[in-house]
């Protein structure tokens, strides 16, 4: 899985359930909780509202494996 897909993931899942991936799940169990994810929040157009506070929890949990 690349680190794109894997942030989308994270986006996705903060989004339906404001919380970020466990470090236990392997990429198979990411893609189906993605695709799960992303057909709760089709035609959810309050789902944008829900980015607050995403981009700052996803760099606390993984910021030893983001590049500068």
């Amino acid at each position: 899985m690349t680190w794109e897909k894997f942030k989308d993931a994270n986006m996705l899942l903060w989004m339906d359930k404001r919380r970020l991936v466990p470090a236990n799940w392997c990429d198979q169990e990411i893609e189906s909780m993605a695709d799960r994810c992303f057909r709760r929040l089709w035609g959810n157009h309050e789902a944008v509202y829900k980015m607050d506070g995403f981009e700052e929890a996803f760099n606390n949990k993984f910021k030893k494996y983001i590049k500068d």
